[in-house]
């Protein structure tokens, strides 16, 4: 497996641990806040709306960087070998001119 595809599935569950926790403690706070007052409870549907965003937002972050510092990696180590072979063709058109 390459790191892509490692990094992919570590976000995935880092997503999904987001999305959980974000979706228990906002409907726990809104519960705690007006279940104590003798209101009905309210529907988990916003709430689990807000966690799957959340967690969706956090892996297409972490995936755009990823992404970046791929796509970085993979011009530094192109670049230096294009040098490389500028360098030695330098010499030769030099050559062929004398």
């Amino acid at each position: 497996m390459d790191e892509r595809t490692i990094k992919t599935i570590e976000y995935s569950a880092e997503a999904l641990l987001i999305a959980w926790f974000v979706y228990m403690f906002s409907y726990q706070n809104y519960i705690l806040y007006t279940w104590h007052r003798g209101l009905p409870l309210p529907s988990r549907l916003p709430f689990l709306l807000l966690g799957v965003l959340s967690g969706t937002v956090f892996f297409w972050y972490e995936y755009r960087k990823l992404e970046g510092d791929l796509i970085t990696r993979k011009a530094e180590n192109a670049l230096p070998s294009e040098e490389a072979g500028e360098a030695q063709e330098a010499p030769a058109k030099e050559q062929n001119e004398n």
